[in-house]
């Protein structure tokens, strides 16, 4: 486990003043090595990043949690990186709320061509500490059904199966780090505790794709009570009202680009 996790955020909906900030997500990782969490919407995450004073160039490896636009856009400014992410990443996938193509703007070839891609339907160390968790598996009852209003371009229904995040081991136990949680995001949290053997999680971060005060939300405020999670800060694509919910009942700051977390 790893005595110190730095996680700087480079973008996000929010941000401090002299930051700015998109639709996007992307999350600089540090404990055992450096790693970039998603690219955001395009190339915001580069222009925040020097504000903060962080050199990319010193990162080599690059996570992907999923292949919608505001995930992973920022690849076309990546170059001579491990990029890992699930096999599914690069399809072309469609929102049938507005009929608009939210893949990644670059191809699979593309990327290629300047980085290394290492594709995983499978859980993936990074590190001895670090690790991608690979598909999740929906197990939860209350998130079995994470249905969603996408579909590929043949037209069947896209359940975003890459769906993915990052889980560390800390001394304080995991923290596990989400995209958006398409996979629900108690289903990843369940998937890191068994993937990394680890029963306590400290913190979870990130999108976690929950927009309305119905049951799921009260079923996952109880579960990340349950199993004894302190930290929990929600951004993203989860509406401010679920966000006002979460810090009733969570430590957790409003995740801000330009916001630096040590845990």
């Amino acid at each position: 486990m790893v005595s110190k996790l730095k996680i700087s955020i480079l973008s996000d909906k929010e941000a401090f003043c002299g930051y700015g900030a998109e639709h996007g997500l992307s999350f600089l990782i540090e404990a055992d090595r450096r790693v970039l969490f998603d690219t955001g919407a395009s190339d915001l995450f580069i222009r925040n990043a020097e504000k903060m004073g962080i050199d990319l160039d010193t990162v080599d490896t690059v996570v992907l949690s999923h292949g919608h636009y505001d995930h992973g856009n920022g690849l076309q400014w990546i170059s001579g990186k491990r990029i890992v992410t699930h096999p599914g990443a690069f399809a072309t996938r469609i929102s049938g709320r507005s009929g608009r193509d939210i893949s990644l703007a670059v191809s699979r070839q593309t990327v290629e061509s300047r980085n290394k891609i290492i594709e995983s339907k499978e859980p993936l160390w990074i590190t001895e500490n670090m690790v991608y968790l690979g598909e999740i598996e929906r197990v939860l009852p209350f998130e079995q059904e994470c249905s969603t209003p996408f579909h590929f371009a043949d037209g069947t229904p896209d359940p975003v199966a890459d769906d993915s995040a990052l889980a560390v081991k800390t001394a304080n136990g995991l923290i596990v780090i989400s995209g958006c949680a398409h996979a629900g995001i108690c289903n990843i949290v369940e998937q890191a505790r068994r993937v990394t053997g680890t029963d306590k999680v400290f913190g979870v971060i990130g999108g976690f794709h929950l927009t309305a005060i119905d049951n799921r939300l009260t079923d996952t405020i109880s579960y990340l009570r349950n199993i004894g999670c302190e930290i929990v800060m929600p951004s993203h694509c989860t509406s401010d009202e679920a966000i006002v919910e979460f810090h009733k009942h969570f430590k957790g700051e409003t995740v801000k680009t330009g916001m630096v977390l040590n845990f």
